[in-house]
Parts: structure tokens; C-alpha cells; sequence
């Protein structure tokens, strides 16, 4: 094909997919711009997880009247005129390329009227296509009204995910910069319904209360540091060490206003709690960093999600120091908003939670306190090193790399139907051997597998047979983005044992669990729970209720890393060979991987039938 160049619409079209990627995407340009034009209430308001409708409404300055069709040109902007500006910005959108590259991909209607003016205009485009410019009667303040997103660019359309999938992300989008912008008033609408509103106080404590709860904001403690040098602060709030979730997802950053994604800062951020949080858990946490603007590089990211600091190790030093002072400080906050008692955070200061006095045995993710073998004594100690296990040297840790080999290596008699243990590996993977067969077993699938099918014979979907009544009741405050897909999921629950009542608009309380989570139930093992299947989307001819049941023996299920006796092993296993269909975990992922003696001695260059070595 010859060399030529784009139709302009075209051009237009691609030049969008950078900046608009979902109904998400729309939103976050749209607020931006409208905090930029100084609004403190922005409303949104979505129809089919935004792709049929997303109106977003602020009381900003406006837009004058012989600007509008200027504002939908791409590179055209208020926020800066040259390029060296980009070293002192304080405003969170700079491109001029948010308003075109919506119109291009959608019908778009604004109406907007300034201060000290009688009317409003209004303008309305189809494709980037002006079809119409008016006045009309307007509220001081900016509406925009995005509808049929790609409509015009249908292999951009069919990317886009389930309805509830779009609004949660619209969802956790207007959560965070809820967070990251505490003094503006923010309301997210979804099908007249009402999924979220803040009060524009200012105070972050009352934002992260009607985005965790109350209960969770009293625990928070308050970051606040400042290196004198460079004039680099740090603020915000972090978790406890016993509050935790098992994803990054609650962990909002923000750079000077600017809702970020930085694995650096994350990192930092974790590293600050050093040996306190468990193992695969992460914290909750709104960090608020203010650096000098010529000392960060805002374009990098179409989206304007990325920047580069100009002194990383500096920034990843105070986050560091920031959270590790915090934790060290002892310091608490137990009274909110205003500045009340505080007291020591350590193991002794929770005797409510027992296993804060040892942090690294505790797995708050797990619902059992151990796996679904028999409870003896010997099951009760998960970490037991057998004597005469070896450990291998690359090992970060004083683990042994197998556990539990000597005594399955002196036995003379083997049967070659018998699955027999050789021992753990990496605390991770069952080693055994079945006859000429060496067989290395993922330890979280194989459970995952027996427990899931356990579930499904036990009469699973029978509430009543499979329901334990809980004697006190959880509370749970669900955050906004789980709240358009949880009443979907109600009756589902139900019918899989678990009982949840609404208390209040994002509340609820659970009041009986299925019979197979009735031990050591939590409410952060419910949350880790309730995640899981609030973002999973179900295969087009999977039962839901199937998923659920996946969903629930993934989290009974003892995990990667863990530690198991010798009696535990061997139950597992026992177990595991018994099991139909053991080869792979519910989800499809293989749970044994084997070799024969005949691959293994190819491999050291050995005779199977006695030959040199032998």
C-alpha cells in the first residue's frame, strides 16, 4: 500500500483511543476539568455503566459563549501557552485534547453559562461534528452529556466490559479523587440511583468513613513529614497492621492534587511497615505528596496517570521514613475529625486481636485457622520442621526447601497404586511419588479442588441445610464501587448459605455464613471474599452460584507459602487423590505437574536398565 495521508477523522478517531479508553476514562477528563474551573460540586450521572449516558455537572466558572467551538479543537487550552509551562503547573489537565477526543468517539451535548451573564449557550456535536450552537437558559456552571460512546467506532466498542464492570470503575475513580480532592463535594448517580456523595468538608477522615466506614477511619493513623531541604511533603493516613485488604486496589496516591499509579511510592509505602503486615496482605492508605512542580514530569502518560520524579530515591526515602515513623510513633487516632487521644500501636496494644503478637503467622485472608484436615494437635502447628529436613542454600528464608523426605526415603516396600509424600517444597508444593512417577502438586490447587468439590456435595445451594445462624452479627461498611453489583449478587448469596441485611445505604449486616466458612469467620475475610466475587465475571454458560462456590473454596483453601506439618501433607494428600477431576483447580489451573523415571534418568544421561553410574 502506497504512502498517504489520513482522512482528518480518521486521525481524530486513533488520536482518541489514547486519552479515551472507557466510560472511566470520559469521566476522569471531564472532572478534571471541571475542578480546574474551580467547581467544589460535581455531579455525575451514568446510564449502562456509561455507555449509553455520562452527564457531568459543576458549578465552575464556565465557559464563554465565543470560546465553545474552540474548546472542542484539539490542542486548545486555557491551562497553558508554552511548553516551559509544564514546569510550573498547578492545574491537572494541560493537552486541550479531553473535549475533542470525546466528541470524536460519542454525541456530546455541553451547556454552560459564566458569571455575570443572563443566558447560557449551549453546543452539541455528533463524531466531532458540530451539528448545533444555542442559547438557553443555564445554571451558572458546566454540564456535559456524553451518549452512545463509540458509537462510531465499534471495535473500540466491543472492548468494553459488563455494565457493572464500566460502573465500578467509574466508581473507584470517583472514590479516589473523593480522596485526593476532600474539599470538593462529589455525587455519582447510576440509573437514578444515588452509589455515592461526599460532603466537600475538606476532611479526608470523613471521605475515607463513607468510602471504608467509620470503624475503619477511628483506626487510621495520621502521616505527616516534610523534608526541609527540597521543601517535599508527605501527608495522608495508613492502616494499622491489622487492617488490611488483599489487594493494592486501596491504596490511593496523589501527587500535587494528581490521582497517580506508582509501584515506587507503593512500595516505599509497604517497605515502611517492614515485618508487620502479613504475608500477601496490603494496607489501606490515601498518600498525599506536594513537590516543588519544576521537580516532576507531568507528560508521560496520555492519560496523565504516570509522572517521573526528578529525584525518585528521595521521594521513595520519605514515604519510607514517613510510614515507618508513623508506626513507630505509637500514634493512633481514636477520636475523628478533631485531634483526640491517641495510643500505642504494637501487639500488646490490641488485646482484641490476639495475633498481633505474632505478626507473621498471622493470615488474616485465611477463613480457617488451619487447613481442612483433621484437627489434631499436630495440625495446630502449621510451622513444625521435621528433624532432618534440609534446607537449599538460594532459600531467602531459614525454612526448610523440603520438609518432611527423610522418612518416606528409608521405606524398602513401595506400592505402585500409592500416592507416598516425599515432602513440601518452598512451602508451596507437595513432592510425592506414585509408583516410577515423581509428582510436584500446587498445594492452594490441589485444596481449591477438594474443597470446591466438598461444597458441591454437601448441598450447596440449600440454604437452610447449608446456613450457620453467626451468634453476633458482622458489620459490614462496603465501599461504593461494590454496590451496584452486590444486590445482584444477594439472592445468589442466599441461596449458597451466607445471609446479608441492607443496615443502611452502603451497610450491611451478616447474619449466617454457608456451614463450611462457620469457623474463624472475619470480617476481613469477608471483604477479601466479597471483592473476589464482586469482580468476577462469570463464564456466559457458568451457573453463578458455581462461581460462588469457586469464589468461597479459593479462600478456604490453604495458600502458596504456607508451612505444613507432616500429618497436614499427608492429609492433603490423601484427600487430593480421592478427589474427581484433581488435576486441575476449579478456575482451570493445573495442580500437578509429574515426571517418570525413564524422563529423569534422559536427563543425567543414565541407563534405566543399569548401566555406567549405576
Amino acid at each position: 500500500m502506497a504512502i498517504q495521508i489520513l482522512a482528518k477523522k480518521t486521525a481524530e478517531q486513533i488520536a482518541a483511543g489514547e486519552v479515551i479508553e472507557n466510560p472511566a476514562s470520559v469521566v476522569k477528563e471531564l472532572m478534571e476539568n471541571a475542578l480546574d474551573a474551580g467547581a467544589k460540586r460535581v455531579e455525575v450521572e451514568i446510564e449502562k455503566g456509561g455507555k449509553s449516558l455520562i452527564s457531568v455537572t459543576d458549578n465552575g466558572k464556565g465557559i464563554e459563549e465565543q470560546d465553545l467551538s474552540l474548546a472542542f479543537q484539539r490542542f486548545a487550552t486555557s491551562k497553558i501557552t508554552n511548553f516551559d509551562d509544564l514546569h510550573n503547573l498547578s492545574s491537572l489537565g494541560f493537552r486541550g485534547e479531553a473535549l475533542p477526543s470525546i466528541a470524536a468517539v460519542a454525541r456530546v451535548q455541553l451547556t454552560t453559562r459564566v458569571d455575570q451573564t443572563l443566558s447560557g449557550s449551549r453546543i452539541s456535536l455528533n463524531g466531532g461534528d458540530i451539528i448545533d450552537q444555542e442559547e438557553i437558559g443555564a445554571p451558572m456552571g458546566t454540564r456535559v452529556e456524553v451518549r452512545d460512546l463509540f458509537y462510531n467506532t465499534p471495535g473500540r466498542l466491543k472492548f468494553l466490559r459488563a455494565d457493572h464492570v464500566e460502573t465500578t470503575r467509574i466508581s473507584t475513580l470517583i472514590s479516589e479523587m473523593a480522596l485526593a480532592k476532600p474539599q470538593a463535594a462529589f455525587t455519582l448517580k447510576s440509573g437514578g440511583r444515588t452509589l455515592f456523595s461526599s460532603s466537600g468538608d475538606g476532611v479526608v477522615l470523613h471521605v475515607i468513613g463513607s468510602l471504608y466506614g467509620n470503624d475503619t477511619a477511628e483506626e487510621m493513623i495520621e502521616l505527616n513529614r516534610k523534608d526541609i531541604s527540597t521543601g517535599c511533603k508527605i501527608n495522608g493516613f495508613i492502616s494499622p497492621p491489622h487492617v488490611t485488604r488483599s489487594t493494592r486496589r486501596w491504596i490511593t496516591l496523589v501527587v500535587n492534587g494528581r490521582l497517580i499509579k506508582d509501584a515506587m511510592v507503593i512500595n516505599a509505602l509497604e517497605r515502611g511497615y517492614e515485618d508487620l503486615l502479613p504475608r500477601q496482605r496490603h494496607p489501606l492508605a490515601v498518600i498525599n505528596l506536594a513537590v516543588p512542580p519544576e521537580a516532576i514530569d507531568v507528560n508521560v502518560h496520555p492519560a496523565k496517570i504516570e509522572i517521573r520524579f526528578q529525584k525518585p530515591e528521595l521521594i521513595k526515602g520519605l514515604t519510607f521514613k514517613a510510614v515507618k515513623m508513623a508506626l513507630q510513633g505509637t500514634q493512633k487516632r481514636s477520636a475523628w475529625p478533631e485531634t483526640g487521644a491517641y495510643k500505642s500501636i504494637g501487639p500488646d496494644a490490641y488485646p482484641e486481636y490476639p495475633q498481633m503478637k505474632n505478626f507473621e503467622k498471622w493470615q488474616p485472608g485465611r477463613l480457617f485457622d488451619q487447613p481442612a484436615a483433621d484437627k489434631t494437635e499436630n495440625n495446630k502447628k502449621s510451622n513444625h520442621k521435621p528433624e532432618g529436613s534440609f534446607a537449599i542454600p538460594a532459600s531467602k528464608t531459614d525454612q526448610p526447601a523440603i520438609t518432611g523426605i527423610e522418612d518416606t526415603l528409608a521405606e524398602s516396600a513401595v506400592n505402585d497404586d500409592q500416592l507416598r509424600l516425599i515432602g513440601q517444597f518452598m512451602q508451596s508444593y507437595l513432592v510425592a511419588q506414585k509408583g516410577d512417577q515423581l509428582l510436584i502438586i500446587d498445594q492452594h490447587a490441589a485444596h481449591e479442588r477438594i474443597n470446591y468439590h466438598q461444597l458441591k456435595n454437601q448441598d450447596a445451594y440449600s440454604s437452610r441445610t447449608n446456613q450457620a445462624q453467626l451468634t453476633i452479627p458482622l458489620e459490614l461498611d462496603l465501599p461504593p464501587a461494590w454496590c451496584e453489583r452486590l444486590p445482584l449478587l444477594l439472592p445468589l448469596l442466599e441461596q449458597s448459605g451466607f445471609k446479608l441485611e441492607p443496615t443502611g445505604e452502603n451497610s450491611y449486616q451478616v447474619r449466617a455464613v454457608p456451614f463450611a466458612l462457620r469457623e474463624n469467620i472475619s470480617r476481613t475475610a469477608l471483604y477479601d471474599l466479597l471483592e473476589d466475587l464482586i469482580k468476577t465475571e462469570n463464564e456466559p454458560d457458568q451457573d453463578p452460584r458455581d462461581a460462588i462456590l469457586i469464589t468461597i473454596a479459593c479462600h478456604r483453601s490453604i495458600k502458596a507459602g504456607q508451612a505444613l506439618s507432616r500429618e497436614e501433607m499427608e492429609q492433603l494428600l490423601k484427600e487430593w487423590a480421592k478427589t474427581p477431576q484433581s488435576g486441575y483447580c476449579p478456575h482451570g489451573r493445573p495442580a500437578v505437574i509429574n515426571t517418570d523415571r525413564s524422563s529423569l534418568d534422559k536427563s543425567f544421561h543414565r541407563s534405566s536398565e543399569g548401566g555406567e553410574g549405576n
